[in-house]
């Protein structure tokens, strides 16, 4: 039994990148949200002394559907 309850789930059907972002049923309120991303193709990740770093490449559509993109500016 899964006790992960999905806030958003989105699917870039171009590439098949697909972002998962979920809660732990079970924790406190101000507990953590998890981001799960399918079908990457660019990955780093770097370990130093003050942490992880980890860096993905994921298509714009997709990063514009989880709204980390500005808004677009018109041009007039």
């Amino acid at each position: 039994m899964s006790t992960k309850a999905s806030l958003r789930y989105l699917v870039d059907e171009a590439s098949g990148t697909s972002a998962h972002v979920y809660e732990e049923c079970l924790a406190p309120q101000d507990f953590f949200v998890f981001l799960e991303l399918s079908g990457l193709t660019e990955l780093s990740i770097d370990v130093t002394p003050q942490g992880t770093n980890v860096t993905v490449a994921i298509p714009r559509q997709l990063a514009a559907k989880l709204g980390l993109l500005p808004p677009a500016v018109k041009e007039e």
